[in-house]
């Protein structure tokens, strides 16, 4: 129901909660309806947002659109971004850290594997999530990586063309090499299942430490580990959109 929109008055009664479509015809024959103070007419149609309709005296009022919940999660090492654990691993999933949200069916928009931190976003919205996860839609992810000895300048132009593991082509959109080449900037646009680490073990490094800091024009900022924020609808429009083109 879109404000401004233009319904029948049985089908706006009916999307308003107040009654069947067919109670709402009957109501209407009785003459307990009214649009703008004047009994209404069987076929009527009315206008959203616009159009005061009362039913047995008592004022219709359209639903409120449900604000989604979107919650960026700083997650510590050692949690996992399941629901369940198929593995029966000892190791806590991240809805665990969102106790007052137990109840919701969340989606996680990017998981991050057991052994890596940093912002993981999860939300109720799947429209939130598919323009975070789709590869069509460019959201950008950053990554600090620290490897176990310096990146030599062979093996990042092997990492920067692309590698193939597992019979999977795993690609980064942008890398920095920061001093004394063991830290890493990484930016993907979108990541498979432990996709860096496993490009870094394909050319013999082994990573460390792995941090998301930043998707889309979203930053970590200064959420500790293990806790969240809610984002408003600013937040949420910078954390949607992509950043093509960024410079490390």
């Amino acid at each position: 129901m879109v404000s401004g929109e233009s319904l029948r008055l049985q089908k706006y009664l009916s999307m308003c909660g107040v009654c069947s479509r067919r109670k709402a015809e009957e109501a209407i024959a009785r003459g307990d309806v009214t649009v703008d103070g004047e009994v209404a007419k069987a076929g009527q149609s009315v206008t959203v947002g616009r159009s005061a309709v009362s039913f047995c005296g008592e004022d219709v009022v359209p639903p409120r659109k449900k604000s989604p919940i979107v919650l960026a999660l700083n997650k510590p090492s050692g949690y996992v971004c399941t629901h369940g654990d198929p593995h029966h691993r000892s190791s806590e999933n991240i809805y665990a850290l969102l106790p007052m949200y137990r109840q919701m069916k969340l989606i996680c928009c990017g998981r991050l594997d057991k052994e890596s931190e940093g912002l993981v976003i999860v939300t109720d919205s799947g429209a939130i999530a598919a323009k975070l996860m789709h590869p069509s839609k460019m959201v950008e992810k950053f990554y600090a990586v620290t490897l176990d000895k310096p990146l030599a300048p062979k093996h990042r132009k092997q990492l920067e063309g692309g590698i193939v593991d597992g019979g999977e082509l795993l690609k980064i959109h942008a890398m920095k090499v920061l001093s004394g080449c063991r830290r890493l900037i990484i930016v993907l646009h979108c990541g498979k299942n432990r996709h860096i680490r496993r490009m870094m073990e394909s050319v013999g490094y082994e990573v460390k430490k792995l941090i998301r800091y930043r998707i889309g024009n979203f930053s970590l900022g200064d959420i500790q580990p293990g806790k969240h924020r809610k984002l408003n609808e600013i937040l949420i429009e910078q954390l949607c959109c992509g950043t093509v083109g960024c410079e490390l």
